[in-house]
């Protein structure tokens, strides 16, 4: 008796369980009818590719939503029994599940604004009640099926619930017992399991979607339970209102041209970023000089010699070289709640005049969400410590050696269709700053530290092009090399590296081997986030673009340079820094002639004209990604 009790208890976990998926997946098809239209063209396959990789998310919503449920449903106590405390757990299924379905059948009518699905910034908007009750007649007029869609769909779910629990009644059940516990201990780790989304290093995100789908697909995979709960605990951007619409677009406009409509220069592009190559490592920097490759490489090349990192952090520079996004929060790009935002990047916009792509990185497949973020990014192809195959070129650390990864990265773009854009990320550069054991005796070996490092990737990079010198590739090819970011723990005895703008002092430099007599140095300020429109000038891009940096190339715009680490801020402009904690000012200096920032400048209309530039910059940064308005398309329709 007692063990039909307990099996008919398991039963209706588990079908509850099913009808929750079930639903989910309902939910899902409704919300592809309704927006079909903001999707490529789907077919019936891919739908089910959908509904397949969407199962992972699904459960890890159903089982966090559901987890004090079972808990409290599962543990083998005489309370079972009791009829209040089975009409208490039945109203705590009905209603947190029902609360979750409301949200993901809202998404119906709010996805079109954002194009992707709601995160835990929904409550700010519900927070706010001025703008949410004034917002909310709109929605309802022009949404006005989704309450009618809403109450159908979670009736149907009460009554199918409660044909489960007529189907699985019991008079006694999940007395205590060995067994009992055991089963309870189980399910609940097999909850834990769903919701971490497996047994993976690093429970999934928002963001794991993209290793499934293409990123203009990926609100198809997720559901908006996963997405909220999954966002909660991320810190959001506040709006910015400092100036109106008017005062901004005069100020600063994100959406480039600078070619209207000419024919491209159909050049290769492979973008070399060197881990934590800092300006003072290099003849560039004033000081010993490590890098004697990269130093004759400089010379026949164009150099931004006063170039500057976003951030100091390898997940900030990556999306700032490639994507065009500075650091913007304490939490890198790549795992904030923006991190599914519809981007216009390097590939992606090459991507519309026939370029193939691909991301290649030594470090274990993984690490930091690189493979994430170069799906997300628009990369066709990812290249990790796994698809290189050989661990005896492993370095016990971070990854492959640099100079066997760069050799077999060489190789491998060699059988790239053209034309390419293609980019690698060293590691060797990184700490502990050890070298293979064939170079103990080298010159390099006898350094200390980051010199060491940078000394024997700059050995590798030398290697790489003796490699590609000789491919047919390589003459129409630009080469674009430049720095993730500075190293931060370095000692500087003269003190600018060690503080202030520069602390993200890197190199940029643009080869083109077609052009080896162009020996350019440009002391324009430069920034990360200008190499994105700076390539596409060079390559006379066709199209518009949206990108917050300059091209380095743009005689009318004086490039500004941003910096953020945690709430202390500093934007270079017109040879002025101004620098601030969060929104309150610190100083402002004239940075050309006190690099070590000693003496602040006391010029209330300079330092007004520097705040100006500065809260322009910030607030149509913070809004265009709040409103996931970061391409040319949705930014110029985002009114």
């Amino acid at each position: 008796m007692q063990r039909n009790a307990d099996m008919n208890l398991y039963k209706k976990i588990v079908l509850q369980v099913v009808l929750l998926l079930m639903l989910y997946q309902v939910s899902r098809l409704l919300f592809f009818v309704i927006n079909h239209h903001y999707f490529n063209e789907i077919q019936v396959f891919n739908y089910l590719k959908f509904v397949f990789y969407g199962l992972r998310f699904d459960l890890s919503a159903i089982f966090s939503i559901n987890f004090l449920y079972l808990f409290l449903a599962l543990i083998p106590l005489s309370i079972h029994n009791k009829i209040w405390y089975q009409r208490i757990l039945n109203y705590l299924f009905i209603l947190s599940n029902s609360i979750a379905f409301l949200f993901d059948l809202s998404d119906i009518g709010y996805f079109p604004y954002v194009r992707k699905r709601m995160t835990a910034e929904v409550f700010h908007l519900i927070g706010n009640k001025s703008d949410f009750i004034d917002l909310l007649p709109s929605y309802l007029q022009e949404f006005w099926y989704i309450p009618i869609i809403s109450i159908v769909f979670i009736s149907f779910f009460i009554y199918f619930n409660r044909l489960i629990l007529r189907k699985c009644i019991s008079e006694k059940q999940n007395q205590f017992s060995f067994k009992t516990v055991l089963i309870y201990v189980f399910i609940l780790g097999i909850s834990v399991i769903a919701i971490r989304g497996g047994l993976q290093l690093k429970p999934i995100m928002n963001i794991n979607a993209l290793l499934a789908v293409s990123n203009e697909n990926t609100s198809l995979v997720l559901n908006t339970p996963f997405s909220i709960l999954h966002t909660l605990e991320q810190k959001k951007l506040e709006r910015l209102d400092f100036f109106t619409e008017e005062e901004i677009k005069r100020e600063f406009n994100p959406i480039k041209n600078y070619s209207k409509g000419t024919n491209s220069t159909q050049k290769n592009i492979v973008f070399i970023i060197l881990e934590s190559f800092g300006k003072q490592y290099t003849s560039l920097g004033g000081r010993k000089s490590v890098t004697p490759f990269l130093d004759s490489l400089m010379m026949k090349s164009i150099v931004f010699s006063n170039a500057y990192a976003n951030g100091h952090r390898s997940a900030d520079g990556i999306p700032a070289c490639l994507a065009g996004i500075p650091i913007f929060m304490e939490e890198s790009f790549t795992t904030s709640p923006y991190s599914s935002n519809s981007l216009e990047t390097l590939p992606l916009l090459l991507k519309k005049i026939g370029y193939s792509s691909s991301f290649f990185h030594g470090g274990t497949n993984g690490t930091m969400n690189f493979d994430i973020f170069a799906k997300s990014a628009g990369f066709d192809q990812y290249f990790g410590r796994t698809e290189y195959g050989n661990d005896k070129d492993y370095d016990g650390t971070w990854g492959i050696w640099d100079e066997p990864f760069l050799q077999f990265y060489a190789n491998e773009v060699d059988k790239l269709k053209q034309p390419f854009f293609t980019s690698v990320f060293t590691l060797s550069s990184h700490e502990p700053f050890k070298i293979p054991a064939q170079y103990q005796d080298t010159s390099f070996a006898k350094l200390k530290g980051i010199y060491k490092g940078i000394s024997y990737s700059d050995h590798a990079l030398k290697k790489y092009f003796e490699t590609v010198s000789s491919k047919k590739w390589f003459s129409n090819t630009l080469f674009v090399i430049t720095a993730d970011h500075n190293f931060l723990a370095n000692n500087d005895s003269l003190g600018f590296y060690n503080n202030g703008l520069g602390l993200y002092s890197i190199p940029v430099i643009l080869y083109d081997p077609s052009s080896e007599n162009q020996n350019f140095i440009s002391t324009k300020s430069f920034q990360q986030i200008d190499i994105l429109p700076t390539v596409l000038d060079y390559l006379k891009y066709p199209h518009p673009f949206f990108a917050y940096g300059n091209s380095g190339f743009d005689t009318i715009k004086n490039n500004f340079v941003y910096t953020q680490m945690g709430d202390h801020h500093q934007f270079l402009y017109h040879d002025y820094l101004l620098v601030t904690d969060n929104y309150s000012l610190s100083g402002c200096y004239d940075f050309r002639k006190d690099s070590l920032l000693q003496y602040p400048i006391q010029n209330d209309s300079l330092i007004h004209s520097m705040m100006f530039s500065f809260k322009t910059f910030k607030q149509i940064l913070q809004n265009t990604i709040i409103d996931n308005k970061q391409t040319s398309s949705s930014f110029n329709n985002r009114n």
